[in-house]
C-alpha cells in the first residue's frame, strides 16, 4: 500500500493531463478505492475535461501504477469495479453461443 496515500506527495505522480499536456489541479483528483492491492484514483483535467483513471501499487521495487483515459464518470468506475467477476464458466458459455451463432440473438433480448 502507498504510506499515507492522501499526501498531496503521492497523488502528484500523477502530474500532467496526457490530452493537452496541462498541469493537474490536486483538487480534481479523487482517490476511489483503497485495497491491499493499491490505490485507484480519478483525475479530470480542467482545461480539456479529459478523465485519467489510474492505479497505483507499492512494491519492493518502488511504486507502480498504470493509467487510462475514460469516458466513465466515478460512480461509473466504482459500479464496474464491484461487479461479480467473470467466471470460467461464463466465458465458456460465450464461445459456444459465437460459435453457434446465437449471441446476436441473446444480445437483442437484453435490449
Amino acid at each position: 500500500m502507498l504510506d499515507n496515500y492522501n499526501s498531496p506527495l503521492n497523488l502528484r505522480l500523477i502530474k500532467k493531463c496526457p490530452v493537452c499536456n496541462t498541469d493537474y489541479q490536486q483538487s480534481m483528483i479523487q482517490v476511489l478505492d483503497e485495497s491491499e492491492f493499491g490505490v485507484l484514483t480519478y483525475a479530470t483535467c480542467d482545461r480539456c475535461g479529459a478523465n485519467l483513471l489510474a492505479k497505483f501499487a507499492s512494491m519492493p521495487q518502488g511504486v507502480i501504477g498504470n493509467a487510462i483515459l475514460t469516458d466513465l464518470k466515478p460512480q461509473e468506475v466504482m459500479d464496474f469495479a464491484t461487479n461479480e467477476s467473470i467466471s470460467d464458466d461464463d466465458v465458456l458459455d460465450m464461445q459456444y453461443m459465437i460459435g453457434k451463432k446465437e449471441l446476436i440473438n441473446s444480445l437483442k433480448k437484453l435490449i
